[in-house]
């Protein structure tokens, strides 16, 4: 027997479950969303409850993951995926079905990455599979990983590794440790169970009879840019990325949008993968800044404002920055996009390859663009539950207010929902008393356009009333 296949027998001696039919394998502990530039601030230590569960097969591909923990600061969230390689992927909604199914996707990959968030059965694959490995550098000792390192571009850092370490003191709950760019990103402790039949079975199938089809190029993400105008010379771009929308107003200096998008990537997968392969820093705001030019022949870029630090919102200022806009953002935060926007680990794009730089722009007080019948003016809104420090983009002539995550509509009901009433209560006693009851509010991720006398409506509520 050669020493890879002794390694991997002495392994599965020593932890059972990875000779089980299906195994349940769940990290607990905590994530830091500060350091991953999803927090209150954009600093390392804001730890928050996370975990990761994934469940698989011994004889097929099949993977079921689930996460839950906080996804903002603000903001608790749970998710449930499945995936049945090679080209069914199922979101599961088991508490308000139904689930939603994306039948004809090419999710082997992905479904691997996701598998392998168990040490047991990456090393199972290590060991039948090494061609699988290009691009991870995997350790192990006596058949039980200790070390897994690959690469990543993060929008606000580059191209970065990303290492999971394993520490096996206690083989039954072995202790996991994330790093990316070197900071401690989460940190937990792992379990194992065994899921017996019955239990699998329900596990594998739907949560409902109808679950909704959907097309497979809307996973995980699709970019589809759509421009849709609320008024003259006020337009929203929808479709930047699925569930991404952002403000674009005319003005006598030239365009002005709310935001510069990046992607997002997965670090629960080995390796980590973009919901937008390849075009994660910067090439989705490339993408719009190519189509705003297209739509927009003549005009140039006079502007982007960067409302808050949040890597998704603002990793893709370099494209605009190669553009010729200038890019706003909160005081606060200058000193932090200036450092990570101009980082050397940044991949080539178009800013790389003209050799320059960003200068960010800081807004202390309200700061017009514009002259008059098309003003901009961005707002800084200050601390609120998502984050330390935010700018709103208002189209003072047009009557749009653009914002992003703090108001987050999913109706037009007189009340928010309840698991938003914190962030969506400040917002509310913030517009009420510093925008007229004419504006309407537009953001960054829902199509509901909210009117400020809603939002009075809002602090009427028993959500947002006294109790």
């Amino acid at each position: 027997m050669t020493c890879r296949v002794l390694s991997f027998i002495f392994a599965c001696l020593v932890a059972l479950p990875c000779w089980a039919g299906t195994t349940r394998f769940c990290l607990e502990g905590e994530f830091d969303l500060g350091a991953r530039y999803q927090g209150l601030r954009p600093e390392g230590g804001e730890f928050y409850a996370t975990k990761w569960c994934v469940v698989t097969d011994l004889k097929t591909e099949r993977v079921r993951f689930s996460g839950s923990g906080q996804s903002n600061p603000d903001m608790y969230g749970s998710w449930e995926v499945a995936y049945f390689p090679p080209d069914l992927v199922r979101i599961i909604n088991a508490d308000e079905p139904p689930d939603i199914e994306f039948h004809g996707t090419d999710n082997a990959d992905e479904a691997r990455s996701v598998r392998r968030l168990d040490p047991h059965r990456l090393m199972s694959e290590f060991f039948s599979h090494p061609d699988r490995f290009s691009g991870l550098a995997v350790q192990h000792q006596d058949g039980r990983l200790t070390r897994v390192e690959s690469t990543a571009d993060l929008p606000l850092r580059g191209r970065v590794p990303v290492v999971w370490h394993w520490d096996w003191a206690s083989p039954d709950t072995p202790r996991a440790e994330l790093r990316v760019d070197g900071e401690l990103m989460f940190r937990a402790s792992g379990r194992w169970e065994i899921v017996d039949e019955p239990e699998s079975s329900k596990l594998w199938a739907a949560s409902s009879d109808d679950p909704v089809k959907v097309p497979p190029e809307e996973w995980p993400a699709r970019v589809d840019m759509e421009l849709i105008s609320l008024t003259d010379g006020v337009h929203l771009v929808r479709g930047v990325r699925t569930g991404f929308q952002h403000l674009v107003v005319e003005t006598d200096e030239g365009l002005v949008v709310g935001d510069a998008p990046a992607g997002w990537v997965e670090l629960h997968q080995i390796p980590p993968s973009d919901l937008v392969p390849g075009l994660g820093i910067s090439g989705l705001s490339e993408l719009l800044t190519d189509f705003l030019a297209e739509e927009f022949a003549g005009q140039g870029l006079a502007a982007v404002a960067l409302t808050h630090h949040h890597d998704d919102h603002g990793g893709g200022a370099r494209a605009f920055a190669a553009a010729g806009a200038r890019v706003y953002a909160p005081a606060a935060i200058e000193a932090f996009l200036e450092s990570t926007l101009n980082r050397t680990e940044m991949p080539e794009d178009r800013l790389k390859r003209a050799m320059s730089s960003i200068d960010i722009i800081p807004v202390r007080e309200p700061r017009t663009i514009g002259g008059p019948g098309r003003q901009v003016r961005l707002m800084p809104m200050g601390e609120n539950p998502h984050v330390d420090a935010m700018l709103g983009v208002w189209a003072v002539d047009g009557g749009y207010f653009f914002v992003s995550d703090i108001h987050v509509p999913r109706s037009e009901e007189n009340a928010p929902s309840e698991h938003r009433a914190q962030t969506e209560c400040w917002f509310a006693q913030w517009a009420v008393e510093t925008l007229p009851d004419a504006v309407r509010i537009v953001n960054s991720h829902s199509r509901v356009e909210t009117p400020v006398s809603r939002l009075r409506a809002y602090l009427e509520s028993e959500t947002c009333g006294p109790p």
